[in-house]
Order: C-alpha cells, then structure tokens, then sequence
C-alpha cells in the first residue's frame, strides 16, 4: 500500500491553517499543522525515525521568526521543498522569498484546486525522500544522510546501498548483489568484495559498525535494510 505525501503546513491563521489541512485532505495528502516556526521545527526535528514531509506549505508573516528567515535556516538542515503562501505580493517580497530558496511563492488569495496543482508540480520535482531512522536517502539526486550530515559515498556504495533500502526487509543474498551491481558493470569477483563495500557502508552509515541497524546479517544468507 502506498504512504500517504506529508505536507507540513506552516499558517499562524487558525481558520486558514484549518482550511489549508482540509483542502489537502481532499487532495490525497496528509497534512501537519503548525502555527509557528518553533513548532514547525520541532516538527522536523521528530521525523528521525519517521518519513520527512514531503514539502512545507508556509506563511511569511508569522510571529517572532519570519517564514523567510526559517526557510533559510532549515533548507540548511533539512531537505524539503518550501512554497510561500503569504498575502505579501511586492517585487521585494517575491525575490526574497525564492531567495531564501522556496520553490514557489504564492500569493493570497489563491483557488485551492490551484494551490494542490502546485503542489503537485513542485513535489514532481523534488520525488519523496527514502528515510529509515535518522537516515534519508535522495534517490534521483543520489544523496544521503545521516542525522542531517551528508554522507559522501563512491558509486558502488551507492548501488548497494539502493539496491537494499529499496527492498527493505527483504533479504538481498550475496549472489543477488554481485549479479546487480558487479554483473551488471563487467566485473566478475567473489562475494568477498561485497564484504569489502558493506563493511565501508558501515562505518560510514551506522551509529555503531559493530552494532548495525540499517545493513543487518542474515547469517548464512545475505543482508537486509532495516528491520
């Protein structure tokens, strides 16, 4: 079955938060709702075991900190596509808004079937994140992360990475791996160079090597993402 998109709405306007979640409601998305940027943030911050939203829907005029100003900084942390919704409509506006690095900036009033065409435009764009536990991996920018680091990995790492998170908790056995990713380029070895590139993979994904929780040993067998 597939995951419902998370949009995090960001709307200081109680009505407006209401009517925001309820016409993404409509649309097919789950939507979050905080009425500040502390509450957006901590939001986020709480997504380490769980997928991050999808995209943050989010008002410029907003008490204490700006939507500007928390787009700068959490664009910095977190990988996740930003439209402005504002009644803010000057040229100075706009230009700081795209910026401070949204993708759109949309002005109010706006029609609700056009905000989720939008929506769906920007998302097309910016596919969904995977995440498991404090890892997010970005499949068509060929990114990862680790608690909000980065994670640079050759380009065999990263095929055995994908080719075992996206079959999560299934068993990939040694042969699968050798056949996919070493076949598949014209190198034929053992699988003792799959140990070499999943113990690499370790020690540069896992809290503790010796203790892995993303590439678990099916002893005997092969390997599994995750539990």
């Amino acid at each position: 079955m597939k995951e419902t998109t998370t949009i995090l709405i960001l709307e200081d306007d109680v009505q407006m938060n209401e009517a925001l979640r309820l016409s993404l409601g409509k649309a097919g998305y789950d939507a979050v709702q905080a009425f500040d940027s502390y509450q957006a943030e901590k939001i986020l911050q709480d997504c380490s075991s769980r997928r991050l939203p999808a995209l943050l829907l989010a008002d410029v005029n907003l008490p204490g900190e700006s939507g500007i100003s928390f787009c700068r900084r959490i664009r910095q942390k977190y990988p996740v596509p930003v439209i402005f919704l504002t009644a803010r409509d000057e040229e100075r506006d706009i230009l700081e808004g795209y910026e401070a690095g949204c993708e759109e900036y949309v002005t109010k009033p706006v029609s609700p079937k056009v905000l989720v065409k939008k929506i769906g435009a920007v998302l097309r764009r910016n596919p969904e994140l995977l995440t498991y536990r404090e890892l997010s991996i970005d499949k068509d920018g060929r990114r990862v992360w680790r608690n909000r680091e980065e994670i640079c990995l050759t380009a065999r790492e990263w095929k055995v990475l994908m080719l075992l998170a996206e079959n999560r908790g299934r068993i990939i056995t040694k042969e699968t791996l050798l056949e996919k990713v070493w076949d598949a380029e014209g190198n034929f070895v053992d699988d003792h160079a799959v140990t070499v590139v999943i113990n690499r993979l370790r020690k540069k994904l896992e809290p503790d090597p010796g203790k892995p929780v993303y590439i678990r040993n099916i002893f005997g067998v092969g390997y599994t993402f995750g539990e």
